[in-house]
């Protein structure tokens, strides 16, 4: 049975329906995540550990980060680009576990 590739499944198996086209897309690879506190260094050794943890399961993960500061404190806002969409969301279900 072929079905029109601009076509959504429907998942009812968790209660909640939801499009997968919607949710997960071929080219969705990078993660960003925002880290703001009041000192450089810290923030720096938190962004850090983020990176770590991406390149320990998924060593060609790339990380760029922008740095920036304001009256708030100190900001870095990290992209982790994987190789595909399912790293991406492998390490976001893994987000919860890095301390």
């Amino acid at each position: 049975m072929s079905q029109d590739q601009n076509t959504n499944d429907v998942c009812e198996a968790c209660g909640t329906i939801v499009e997968l086209g919607s949710v997960i897309a071929e080219d969705d690879t990078v993660l960003v995540l925002p880290f703001s506190g009041e000192d450089k260094a810290s923030v720096e050794q938190l962004a850090q550990k983020y990176i770590d943890a991406a390149k320990e399961r998924f060593p060609e993960v790339v990380a760029t980060t922008e740095e920036s500061s304001d009256t708030d404190g100190e900001h870095i806002k990290l992209a982790l680009a994987f190789e595909c969409t399912a790293e991406k969301l492998i390490f976001e279900m893994g987000l919860s576990s890095i301390k």
